[in-house]
């Protein structure tokens, strides 16, 4: 009878263990299916983070500062005596950088209409790479006017507003280009530059006409 008792005692305490180590491995596997569960959730918020940080970065807007300089083969120079005061002379700021710069693809996303083919981007590039351009400008100053005298071009284009921003500036051309003698060569020069605001919440400030120096 003692026998038969140790021996169901014996079989219980085998339950108890059994069962305690099905308890244990069912919590484990919770746990882990919660961890694999929290693990995807961080990498999720972390992806979503590091895209919206991207989508800011390339949305966050380009700033002008007062002097640019590259002294390679083909040195270039830009100065801002004057910074612009508004959005119009901003615009038109960034003209003589990316033009001063040699970036001319950037130059023709903020020209509009056929201002931009009469500028003919393409071909001072290929002039560019050439050694025939505009080596350094010199901006002296900014004034921004009411818009008058393109008020059909701009009705055309869509503009919701526009302005006319007159600039004064020196010109340096390269060696190169002098050879050629351009129509406008080395010196000031006063420019006046119809600047229009697109439509809708993000319009930007675009050139569409240029004038005569």
């Amino acid at each position: 009878m003692a026998e038969s008792g140790n021996k169901r005692q014996k079989d219980v305490n085998q339950g108890h263990t059994k069962k305690q180590y099905s308890d244990t491995a069912k919590s484990g596997a919770g746990v882990s299916k919660q961890g694999l569960r929290i693990l995807g959730m961080t990498l999720i918020c972390f992806a979503l983070m590091l895209g919206v940080a991207a989508v800011n970065k390339s949305r966050s807007p380009e700033y002008l500062i007062q002097e640019y300089t590259i002294d390679d083969s083909l040195p270039r120079h830009v100065k801002f005596e004057t910074m612009p005061a508004d959005l119009p002379q901003q615009a038109v700021g960034f003209f003589f950088k990316y033009q001063g710069m040699a970036q001319y693809e950037l130059c023709e996303s903020i020209v509009a209409g056929k201002q931009s083919a009469s500028m003919n981007f393409p071909q001072q590039a290929a002039d560019f790479s050439e050694g025939r351009y505009i080596k350094e400008y010199i901006v002296h100053s900014f004034e921004t006017l009411p818009g008058s005298g393109c008020d059909d071009l701009a009705k055309q284009l869509k503009f919701k507003e526009y302005r006319i921003v007159r600039v004064t500036f020196s010109q340096k051309w390269s060696e190169e280009a002098l050879k050629g003698a351009p129509q406008w060569g080395d010196g000031e020069y006063t420019r006046n530059f119809a600047v229009g605001k697109e439509r809708g919440l993000r319009g930007k400030w675009k050139i569409f006409e240029v004038g005569m120096m």
